[in-house]
């Protein structure tokens, strides 16, 4: 095992570039520092890469532990899934690869894509996955291996190439929304670079699943939310009805009551939705 540490602070990004470039083994598998395996799960998820050398990249499955000791399961489908190259499997991916514990890539193609271009951006793993998935075979794997947890202390915005786009040590709503105009601005270089189009699928999807961005404001009291969503509806992610619904729902049943529906629906369906 090596245990390498940075001079400097890098920054998220430039900082999962680095761990990839060091990375010795076949496979990266990104953690978070306030995030944690479930037990005995990884032996699982390494033996599921071992029986699936043709993929380029695996979304994991994973599930949150609120602070009143409520879990919340982020499942996508019951039983793994795997995905011919190109760009529907980009946009499937995509949204659902935010969270950055368990994100899962062969190391030999990371070496064909690096740059430094989503340097301060929180978002260069989406481009990893992007350029992977384009061209390789993709998977989700139906095994719960990381675990995080809510309330946990956001810390981008203290290395120099994150200071423009985020505060540090909170969650505030400027943090969020230059987050959301990432989501765009990324999509939009991927199509350059990789002479494909997604924005307007990706942009779709999150308006199909805003529930996730929406409800981050909610408890930051009713005008600070209303005018959160105001400012995401200016940057397109109210294109679908669910995001009304999302946003109507938070609006009268608050953060807490809304979480526990959804729960619920989970729970039922033993999965999330396809929207």
């Amino acid at each position: 095992m090596n245990y390498i540490e940075n001079e400097k602070n890098f920054g998220y990004d430039k900082n999962l570039r680095s761990v990839a470039k060091s990375a010795s083994g076949e496979w990266v598998i990104f953690m978070g520092d306030d995030d944690i395996f479930i037990p005995g799960a990884l032996d699982k998820f390494i033996e599921f890469l071992r029986k699936n050398e043709d993929v380029g990249y695996v979304m994991r499955r994973y599930r949150r532990q609120y602070s009143d000791g409520r879990i919340e399961e982020y499942r996508y489908s019951q039983g793994d899934v795997f995905f011919n190259p190109g760009t529907a499997a980009i946009v499937e991916l995509f949204r659902r690869s935010l969270f950055i514990s368990g994100f899962t890539f062969r190391k030999k193609f990371f070496d064909d894509y690096d740059c430094a271009d989503y340097d301060g951006t929180l978002m260069f793993q989406l481009y990893i996955l992007a350029a992977v998935c384009n061209v390789h075979k993709s998977c989700y794997c139906d095994i719960a291996i990381t675990q995080a947890f809510d309330n946990a202390t956001p810390f981008f915005g203290k290395s120099e190439s994150e200071k423009d786009l985020y505060d540090s040590g909170m969650n505030s709503v400027r943090n969020s929304l230059n987050f959301m105009k990432q989501v765009k601005i990324l999509s939009e270089s991927i199509e350059k670079k990789l002479n494909i189009k997604i924005t307007d699928e990706i942009i779709t999807t999150y308006s199909k699943y805003s529930y996730g961005f929406l409800y981050e404001h909610r408890d930051d009291g009713i005008k600070i939310f209303r005018n959160y969503a105001r400012e995401l509806k200016k940057l397109g992610f109210a294109k679908t009805y669910h995001f009304y619904i999302y946003y109507f729902a938070l609006l009268i049943l608050g953060k807490k009551n809304c979480q526990n529906l959804i729960m619920m629906i989970k729970k039922l369906r033993g999965s999330t939705p396809k929207l």
